[in-house]
């Protein structure tokens, strides 16, 4: 017996852009006038489990949805999840060889609060934070007498009830060593699940980062990472969010994006780092005068990391490298 295929309304261009506007407005994602078949594609199945005809019908029932829970699927159909554990080696390498050892020799000479507190914005199904929490617990043996607490959040429930579940498979797991697949996790059939000693550093909540009120209430974080999100936002709204995260930022703190990301015509606050392996984000922490009063810095300079053996002009020949690598921001769905 035949089934009687789904039905496919048409989209016009009026009903894309009140659609795509809606959702701009709501999450600061763009889809640009070339992406109405990928909405349209991403809707149809959809709106044929609510029983919709039209588009224009779909928009005033998601838009007039108190509950906001109809706002919450459409984040999780619109939104694109590809990730993967340890993604992106050199920026890893540089947090976990430089910037780790740097933030502990700092707080350990100060001899002021034994925190670290990261922030994984954007973090899909888990695999960025879990990677995180994987790499400080194979960079220190102990973190007895260390509060150590990495945040995680997304807009959409789906990915963060995937991400508190930890079970991963596939290709997901191609960068984990074997190693670190045996210490950080238990096979559990075709799975492997992340064991509670990494589970125990990250902290998941939902969050729309194009709430400035919400980005606001995060503070004192040592690292942010915010890596393939943004090329997703629109250049206001990117300027709103990476405002919000120099706020949130500890003096000193580093600032990670995609390795293909720049701020370049986005923000100036933050100074640019160049470590061995990547270029960080990095919001300078006041200078001390000769009286004790705080002088101000001037963005322009680099700053070379502690025993890296960087000369002055090996430093801005690796630099002008790596920032030969680095591509304007483009959105790929």
């Amino acid at each position: 017996m035949l089934t009687k295929p789904v039905d496919d309304p048409e989209m016009g261009q009026e009903e894309f852009v009140m659609i795509r506007d809606f959702i701009h407005e709501k999450s600061g994602i763009f889809f640009a006038e070339n992406k109405m078949y990928l909405v349209k594609i991403r809707l149809v199945k959809r709106m044929a489990e609510l029983d919709i005809k039209t588009y224009r019908d779909y928009f005033y029932h998601v838009k007039y949805d108190a509950s906001m829970k109809e706002f919450r699927q459409l984040m999780n159909l619109m939104t694109t999840n590809e990730t993967s554990f340890y993604r992106n080696e050199p920026q890893l390498l540089s947090f976990s060889d430089e910037v780790l050892s740097l933030i502990f020799e700092q707080k350990q000479n100060n001899r002021g609060s034994k925190s670290l507190k990261i922030w994984s914005a954007g973090c899909s199904t888990g695999e960025e934070p879990y990677t995180l929490a994987m790499i400080i617990l194979e960079k220190f043996t102990s973190l007895a007498g260390w509060n150590v607490e990495i945040i995680a959040n997304d807009i959409s429930e789906q990915v963060l009830h995937k991400a508190r579940q930890g079970e991963y498979s596939g290709i997901t797991l191609r960068n984990v060593a074997s190693g670190r697949l045996n210490r950080f996790f238990t096979k559990t059939g075709e799975a492997h699940r992340v064991n509670p000693e990494v589970k125990a550093l990250v902290k998941f909540s939902h969050m729309n980062l194009n709430d400035p009120r919400m980005v606001s209430m995060h503070a004192n974080f040592d690292v942010i990472f915010c890596r393939n999100v943004m090329i997703y936002f629109s250049d206001e709204v990117k300027k709103q969010l990476v405002r919000g995260f120099f706020n949130a930022l500890a003096p000193g703190g580093y600032f990670y994006i995609g390795h293909s990301e720049t701020l370049h015509g986005i923000s100036k606050a933050f100074k640019l780092v160049y470590f061995k392996n990547a270029l960080v984000y990095q919001k300078e922490a006041p200078k001390v005068g000769a009286h004790g009063a705080s002088q101000p810095v001037t963005s322009a300079s680099f700053v070379k990391p502690v025993g890296s053996g960087v000369s002055a002009s090996q430093g801005a020949s690796r630099t002008m490298d790596l920032l030969s690598k680095i591509k304007p921001m483009t959105v790929e769905k």
